[in-house]
């Protein structure tokens, strides 16, 4: 957190390593089909258990690649901010799990403040957030770095910002409200975009004016973040959820064993981490991990070609995507490298164990 003289914080709501609760959530109040949830998870190389697995970990690029598929598949006769600020009902600090349970017990609005920046993993925000005092209001202002996507054209990055953008608005709205408990709507709301042609089918459920064609994305509340305690503070509480957001941040549950938060942090990113990442994010030598493996019967390389063996079927379920394209994602300098992996793993070529699938029906949008 970086304070400042009219800046009361400043941080990243984003984080490169996450859990899978976020996304789930989205393809939930996106009201988005079961088979084509499966097929957009698999098509980011995440596997089917992810969607009974809110705290499986993957990784920010891994979240963007499902939200930029989302967001491509919309009518166009559907705006995605009408579609957001109609989901409101849906989001709510509950949706943060332990995070959001330490943030309604903080002391006041600031510590609630810390809490949200200290665990961006757990947040599972998209853009930076700065909040500053404006006289008697407090200005919360959304950015989100404009991200590298393989596979997707410009104009739906350009939509896929827009969404997180607004998505992280109206969640941290509802989020204000709720830790404030007092239910007062903010003063207004801007956007840096046009009014949607379908605004009037949302407008008038909402209690506060929202302004478009703004210079930034941003909620203007009307109460100071001072001193004053929050009306659920609870400090043993607040202490509790904030000791576990700290264990699953490090995720390093004590219930998980060594092999499966291996397992999930090569399931996190793609391409794969090297051992000695893994060891890095697990706090211990890569030597050690080798050895702690090693007493488990199994290894590094032999867990990361079960990963790669299912992320690749995974990918060549999609018909979309060359075998090239599939040994790129996967983190093969040469298709005919993964060719040989994938053989030795299946028994047969890519190609071959891409013919002998039954092809699953394509669904349409989503709304």
């Amino acid at each position: 957190m970086i304070i400042g003289s009219d800046v009361i914080a400043s941080g990243n709501l984003a984080s490169s390593r996450r859990i899978a609760a976020g996304l789930l959530a989205q393809l939930s109040f996106l009201d988005c089909p079961d088979d084509r949830s499966r097929r957009l998870l698999a098509g980011a190389g995440l596997p089917p258990r992810v969607r009974s697995e809110p705290d499986f970990p993957i990784s920010m690029a891994q979240e963007l690649d499902v939200c930029a598929s989302l967001v491509a598949s919309l009518s166009n006769d559907v705006s995605l901010i009408r579609v957001l600020f109609g989901a409101r009902s849906q989001m709510g600090i509950e949706n943060l799990g332990v995070i959001g349970m330490a943030m309604k017990h903080a002391a006041t609005a600031l510590d609630a403040l810390q809490v949200c920046l200290d665990y961006p993993e757990l947040t599972m925000g998209h853009c930076r957030m700065v909040v500053r005092r404006d006289g008697d209001l407090s200005l919360f202002s959304f950015f989100m770095d404009r991200p590298r996507l393989r596979g997707h054209d410009e104009r739906t990055i350009d939509r896929l910002v827009q969404y997180c953008t607004v998505l992280d608005l109206n969640t941290s709205l509802r989020n204000i409200e709720d830790v404030a408990g007092s239910g007062q709507p903010p003063t207004w709301v801007s956007l840096p975009y046009a009014k949607p042609a379908d605004w009037e089918a949302v407008k008038d459920t909402l209690e506060f004016p929202v302004h478009f064609d703004a210079d930034e994305a941003c909620i203007a509340y009307p109460q100071a973040f001072d001193g004053t305690a929050l009306p659920a503070a609870n400090p043993m509480l607040f202490r509790m959820y904030r000791s576990l957001a700290t264990k699953m941040s490090r995720m390093l549950s004590d219930e998980v064993g060594l092999e499966e938060r291996v397992i999930r942090w090569l399931w996190a990113y793609s391409p794969p981490l090297r051992r000695g990442e893994v060891a890095d994010l697990l706090a211990m030598s890569e030597r050690s991990l080798t050895r702690q493996l090693g007493a488990l019967g199994t290894s590094y390389a032999s867990l990361l070609a079960q990963v790669q063996a299912e992320r690749a079927m995974n990918y060549l379920r999609n018909e979309s995507l060359t075998v090239a394209e599939v040994s790129y994602r996967l983190g093969y300098a040469e298709p005919a490298a993964f060719t040989r992996a994938f053989t030795q793993w299946s028994g047969v070529s890519p190609l071959k164990w891409r013919k002998a699938q039954v092809r699953e029906p394509r669904i349409a949008g989503l709304i």
